[in-house]
């Protein structure tokens, strides 16, 4: 939690952007001009009293905000905006917190791209789970983001089979639910909610750098191609290693949430 990460929850929770408001509380939702969104978790509809950050002295890091002195705030969901549009048919939708009823995952099937090739169990972070928790049993597009725990790039499918280790090794194209013991061989710099840890193996499509309008520091939104459609990747390049130009082969261990823009029915 840096500095400029702390100070800009504790703002943002002050002066929410947009509101979307559920019987289980309201998200409200910060809108950065490159594609990024924070939704802010309000499992109860309340009032929020501005706070005032106490001085302290800038050479020490910054405090965690604490949730429960932002007016209720008790969590939040991040996403980008992209080039992802999957096809999936919506199944359970699951509540991973008992005391925030806005955040939760959903329990997905995710067909191929291949003739022949079988739908897959998928698990992801349901951005606006209140919104859509009820709306199972559906077809519904799905915008995908994976949070690159680390990225590696290869010229060709070739240099990515020869180079890559057993224990990360599959078919260009394929998307394989994990645990983190399955690499252990990657230091996660996120934590993984219960299912939502991936590899993805496919091909660049599309690679922009960008620039985080909080901290000032460069990002990466990447389009995958992918057997199950194309993801989105945000990574941060410290995660990333080799090239990543268009058309190269890309494998990810990322965290995915997603989100709904063809409701299901």
């Amino acid at each position: 939690m840096s500095d400029a990460t702390a100070r800009f929850i504790i703002e943002t929770a002050e002066r929410p952007r947009e509101c979307r408001v559920h019987g289980a509380g309201e998200y409200r939702i910060w809108r950065g001009r490159s594609g990024a969104e924070v939704w802010l978790h309000y499992p109860k509809r309340r009032e929020v009293r501005p706070i005032r950050s106490p001085r302290r002295d800038a050479a020490k890091p910054a405090p965690a905000p604490d949730f429960d002195a932002l007016g209720g705030l008790k969590g939040l969901s991040i996403v980008h905006a992209g080039a992802s549009a999957v096809a999936m048919r919506m199944g359970r939708a699951l509540q991973i917190s008992d005391n925030n009823p806005l955040e939760g995952l959903c329990v997905a099937t995710l067909p191929s791209t291949r003739d022949g090739e079988k739908p897959i169990p998928f698990t992801f972070e349901l951005v606006e789970f209140a919104g859509h928790r009820h709306h199972t049993d559906a077809d519904a597009i799905v915008q995908v983001t994976g949070l690159a725990q680390k990225v590696w790039g290869f010229a060709s499918e070739l240099a990515y089979l020869k180079a890559t280790p057993a224990n990360r090794l599959i078919g260009s194209g394929a998307v394989i639910s994990i645990d983190p013991s399955d690499v252990h061989d990657v230091e996660l710099i996120y934590r993984p909610q219960p299912g939502t840890l991936w590899l993805l193996t496919g091909q660049v499509l599309r690679a922009t750098r960008l620039i985080n309008p909080i901290t000032s520091q460069p990002y990466y939104l990447i389009a995958l191609g992918t057997d199950r459609g194309t993801f989105d990747v945000v990574a941060n390049p410290d995660v990333i290693e080799g090239d990543i130009s268009v058309g190269h082969t890309m494998q990810t261990v990322a965290c995915v949430c997603g989100r709904v823009i063809t409701p299901a029915t």
